[in-house]
């Protein structure tokens, strides 16, 4: 099983330096509960840079670069590019995200935030890397921008998925996978249940968002990339599978996207 989307440069000690005494309990957790590998995102470059460092260390942790839409103004094209390049050839820089536009927090920036993604979808494409897409209250807008730079070679994924079937419809033809969190477990989340019960299984990937969106039976907690396999278990009762199959779909669904070897 993969965790396909987690934020591992926040496990920091009080002096903000990466804990590797808590990394190091995280993977151990992992492999407990056969958790092969994970995939940690970048919000901003310095937390990009960050996991690169996590990733370089752990063989089984693999990374992602960009600019989270709440990040905008620390958007530094020149350098994210240089990110790119400098660790293209490692083997551990797996996509470029999470990238994409949130109306929830602000409205104001919307020019912005849309130049921005851009952007980084055309670096995405210019090194062959699918892209981490992040939408929340704009989903008129991502499609319209993910329609004008189809198509993708390299693919993509919508992360923590929460739109309509209808619009995962949309997404799916274009080639995306859509990734489901901890909030599909949540008793309130009926429209998330209704998408991961209708969807293909070679469309769908799962992801624990940690440290955020913990899924019951650990609401309320901090998440770690472990529980991931409680989420897989939800969506295995929800489509009438056994838990195998959706473990062995989704981390081949992951392994594809990612090249992961």
């Amino acid at each position: 099983m993969i965790d396909t989307h987690c934020h591992l440069s926040m496990v920091v000690d009080e002096d903000n330096k990466i804990d590797y005494a808590k990394l190091d309990e995280i993977l151990r957790l992992m492999a407990n509960n056969g958790v092969s590998d994970a995939i940690t995102i970048g919000s901003n470059l310095e937390d990009s840079l960050v996991s690169f460092e996590i990733a370089g260390k752990y063989s089984n942790i693999y990374c992602a670069v960009g600019i989270h839409p709440e990040e905008v103004e620390s958007f530094d094209f020149e350098r994210l590019e240089n990110i790119v390049k400098e660790n293209i050839r490692t083997g551990k820089l797996v996509a470029i995200g999470e990238i994409g536009l949130d109306y929830y927090w602000r409205k104001d920036n919307k020019e912005e935030q849309i130049k921005i993604f851009k952007q980084q979808i055309e670096l995405a494409k210019q090194y062959n890397l699918p892209i981490v897409v992040h939408c929340r209250d704009a989903y008129g807008d991502v499609l319209e921008i993910l329609k004008e730079y189809a198509p993708y070679n390299a693919g993509g994924v919508i992360h923590c998925y929460s739109g309509s079937i209808e619009w995962a419809k949309e997404v799916i033809k274009l080639g995306f996978l859509i990734s489901f969190t901890g909030v599909v477990t949540y008793p309130n989340a009926s429209n998330i249940q209704e998408v991961a019960k209708w969807v293909d299984m070679d469309k769908f990937m799962m992801e624990t968002d940690s440290p955020f969106l913990t899924p019951v039976p650990f609401r309320g907690k901090k998440n770690n990339p472990s529980y991931v396999v409680y989420t897989a278990k939800y969506i295995a009762e929800l489509k009438n599978k056994k838990i195998e199959e959706i473990d062995n779909i989704t981390t081949n669904n992951a392994k594809k996207l990612f090249k992961l070897k």
